[in-house]
């Protein structure tokens, strides 16, 4: 009889795992369970690369800006046709939003669709190029053209036309983190060579009746379920630190892949360890966090907890979305008195067709 049981129970557990595994299209146990990179590699090559390739992303707005966007999205699961995210970079673009995030799962790991998907960024990067770019002038007015220098004149950033490409040290102002579907089959690999980091840091800096305030955006590791021993010491070690600048700080966003709240009975839970959990939890306060932005689950959840506001998102793909939605992104306004106003945005490409895809330059062979 207990044999029988045991056998039962056995049975009972494969069949769950085996639904859970083929409910989510292109799912495989290493993605899921352990990616084929450990996030402590990861984030010492995150490191490395920050420091190697001087990475920086720091903005500091015009006087003449009283407040400024972002927006958000996630789990976009890009295959041959990349239509979501350009959608999402041209909505971005017409608001002005000043930049993006993605919350991971950017693309499923085959070559083909990270060329996919760099094209469509690099496309992007021409759009934002010419919108908001302007020639940099000396104090005569004359143009740099020697050079061929161009300012963003929101932020006084200042481009070479020469060197300006999408890929990291990126021009397009476009923020991802790595998530599981990112790593599985050393895709690690793909998503590394054009973004170089997924542990990092940016500010964006705003006079404010005299006085210059930092908003933080922070991006975390996760994308094995766990931040890891590596990730966590260094946020122990105040690699976040904004050297004495803390009393200024106005806001702090976190950004990162795998969820910690469930948002429904039948969704995943969190992944992390309980030790874990509360460690997360513990930091977010510290960093008096306005708003955590999390992914994975292809679900959204809204909430408050230990003072800081949660937003778990729901994913922008086509295979869960084939009309798409008025609600598959977040765009935050940040306005000059420091309140924060949370919109949800809609997306509603359809696929494209093959033939389509071929001639806009998109790779269409993968099965």
């Amino acid at each position: 009889m207990k044999t029988s049981i045991t056998y039962t129970l056995i049975t009972a557990a494969l069949l769950i795992a085996g639904a859970i595994l083929i409910s989510c299209e292109k799912v495989s146990p290493q993605g899921v369970l352990m990616g084929n990179t450990s996030v402590d590699d990861r984030v010492q090559q995150s490191m490395i690369n920050n420091s190697y390739f001087g990475m920086s992303w720091d903005k500091t707005l015009a006087d003449t800006i009283e407040e400024y966007s972002f927006l958000v999205g996630s789990d976009s699961h890009i295959t041959i046709d990349p239509g979501r995210l350009e959608e999402m970079l041209d909505i971005g673009m017409e608001n002005e939003d000043l930049f993006f995030c993605h919350l991971g799962d950017l693309a499923d790991t085959k070559p083909e669709y990270y060329y996919n998907t760099e094209l469509a960024l690099s496309k992007a990067s021409q759009k934002w190029f010419h919108k908001y770019l302007v020639p940099l002038t000396d104090t005569l007015g004359n143009v740099y053209t020697d050079t061929t220098l161009f300012i963003d004149q929101r932020t006084n950033t200042i481009y070479r036309e020469d060197a300006f490409d999408f890929l990291w040290p990126s021009s397009l102002p476009f923020y991802p983190v790595v998530g599981n579907h990112d790593i599985t089959h050393n895709g690690w690999g793909l998503y590394s060579r054009l973004f170089k980091t997924t542990f990092y840091e940016f500010k964006v800096s705003t006079i404010i009746d005299g006085d210059t305030v930092h908003d933080r955006f922070i991006f975390l590791d996760s994308a094995n379920g766990t931040l890891g021993k590596y990730q966590i010491e260094q946020i122990d070690n105040d690699v976040f630190n904004l050297l004495g600048e803390q009393k200024l700080i106005r806001h702090t966003f976190v950004f990162t892949h795998t969820n910690i709240f469930r948002p429904s009975l039948n969704e995943f839970a969190s992944t992390y360890c309980r030790e874990e959990l509360y460690y997360i939890l513990d930091k977010l306060a510290d960093w008096n966090t306005t708003i955590a932005f999390w992914g994975h689950v292809h679900a959204w959840d809204e909430r408050d907890f230990g003072g800081v506001h949660h937003i778990t998102m729901p994913s922008m793909n086509f295979v869960d979305h084939p009309n798409g939605g008025d609600d598959l992104l977040v765009r935050v306004t940040v306005k000059k008195d420091g309140s924060c106003k949370i919109d949800r945005v809609g997306l509603y490409s359809k696929e494209r067709s093959r033939t389509e895809l071929d001639k806009l330059g998109y790779y269409t062979k993968a099965k």
